[in-house]
């Protein structure tokens, strides 16, 4: 009961709430009738992601700071984790194939919309999943999509990161698709959802702020056919970037 009289006590996040779920269903409900009817399709995919994410970054009043990509569709995104605002971040900016945890299916709105933008869904208990993810990463790398996967695995309010999984980078070492590192920052701590901060809350709180400021930056492509080194090197430009950022 408290969260909803703060919602509704707050004008800002019932004008961003409404904008969003508006949104939100025009851009799932056009990806839906377009795979009904055509199928997948790359522009289709691209499309879904950049729309949806740029929206919900506007409404959330979100200022991004940042360097350029590298100018290439062949890489696997590695960046580091702060809050599910990042997947909203990187849709806007870098539109990619996501690679989450299996539990996402879960969460609310978010079924239809891992199907529209044909994200990838690993359950990390199941190693038949993980041989699965692995296909279809280079599968889209292929087709010229790149992929996003979070090497921390979950959410980490820094300052740098946490340790990182192995599986993203024996795909990346194995199949030699180049990793660009990705440093995520928000100037306000707060914004990280760590702990046992719950996802409504958290974004309804984002949703009550006027603004909401992220420092983002991008290494050079990566590549290497040892996975530990590979991961040693990813980990490195992370944390390097991360303190750069910090220490202006």
């Amino acid at each position: 009961m408290k969260l909803v009289r703060n919602i509704l006590l707050s004008p800002l996040t019932v004008v961003r709430l409404i904008i969003i779920l508006l949104m939100s269903g025009y851009v799932t409900t056009i990806g839906w009738f377009w795979l009904k009817l055509f199928g997948f399709s790359r522009r289709m995919q691209q499309w879904v992601m950049q729309a949806w994410g740029t929206s919900i970054v506007f409404c959330l009043g979100i200022k991004i700071n940042r360097n350029d990509l590298p100018k290439s569709n062949n890489f696997i995104l590695m960046p580091n984790h702060r809050s599910y605002l990042d997947i909203f971040i990187i849709a806007a900016l870098t539109p990619s194939t996501m690679v989450g945890k299996a539990e996402i299916n879960k969460w609310p709105f978010m079924k239809l919309g891992v199907r529209v933008t044909n994200s990838i869904l690993v359950d990390r208990k199941d190693s038949r999943s993980l041989l699965n993810t692995m296909k279809k990463i280079k599968e889209s790398v292929k087709q010229g999509i790149p992929v996003t996967l979070f090497p921390e695995g979950t959410t980490h309010a820094g300052p740098l990161t946490k340790e990182f999984k192995n599986g993203s980078f024996k795909i990346a070492a194995d199949s030699g698709i180049p990793v660009i590192p990705m440093a995520i920052d928000f100037e306000d701590k707060a914004d990280a959802w760590i702990g046992d901060d719950t996802l409504v809350g958290h974004f309804f709180r984002q949703m009550g702020k006027f603004q909401t400021k992220v420092n983002i930056r991008y290494c050079d492509p990566i590549s290497d056919n040892d996975y530990k080194t590979l991961q040693e090197k990813t980990k490195s430009q992370i944390d390097a970037m991360l303190t750069e950022i910090q220490n202006r």
